[in-house]
């Protein structure tokens, strides 16, 4: 009975205090409509910002989502012999990861904004995980050609699973950068 009255208690103190939000205008703020309008330049640099925080939190979910499917494309490497399972992960890794490059790159940057922090870090880890991102793929489909054609491989080929391995290092420690508060 008691814990029925506290919830009762909560519920209607918030209706309390979201109908006396409801009831503050302007006015009451001593300001009128001209006084908070924007102006056409205003609105466009708040689209603008709109449309950059959408697209960074579309980056940053992606991101996190494309770091589970490398994790699990890593987790089955050593086992790729015998198994398109690796394959079709390192195939959704690499859909996710340009997808979520594409947010990132294409995000408006209004001027004046400069980078700090850990975003600084982020981006120059790019430069490392961007590349073996590229290759990696690459290399496992020269590799996993080659084991089906009982052919040899490169000693460049035998390297995708050290690049693929750098690449992922690199793309998670950019992750926590932005997840981790340092």
């Amino acid at each position: 009975m008691g814990v029925l009255r506290y919830a009762l208690a909560i519920v209607l103190s918030f209706s309390f205090f979201n109908e006396v939000r409801a009831e503050i205008s302007l006015k009451d703020l001593g300001l009128n409509s001209s006084e908070v309008a924007l102006t056409p330049k205003q609105v466009k640099e708040q689209k603008t910002l709109e449309t950059r925080h959408s697209m960074l939190k579309t980056h940053e979910v992606l991101g996190l989502t494309t770091l589970g499917a490398m994790t699990a494309t890593m987790l089955t490497g050593g086992s790729a012999i015998g198994s398109d399972a690796h394959m079709y992960l390192g195939m959704t890794s690499g859909i996710l990861y340009f997808t979520t490059a594409y947010y990132s790159l294409t995000a408006p940057k209004p001027c004046g904004i400069k980078d700090r922090g850990n975003i600084v870090w982020h981006k120059r880890l790019a430069w490392i995980h961007f590349p073996a991102m590229v290759l990696a793929p690459i290399l496992g489909y020269i590799y996993k050609k080659n084991e089906e054609d009982h052919k040899k491989s490169s000693s460049l080929v035998k390297q995708h699973p050290t690049i693929a391995g750098v690449g992922y290092g690199a793309f998670a420690l950019s992750a926590a950068l932005m997840t981790i508060e340092f």
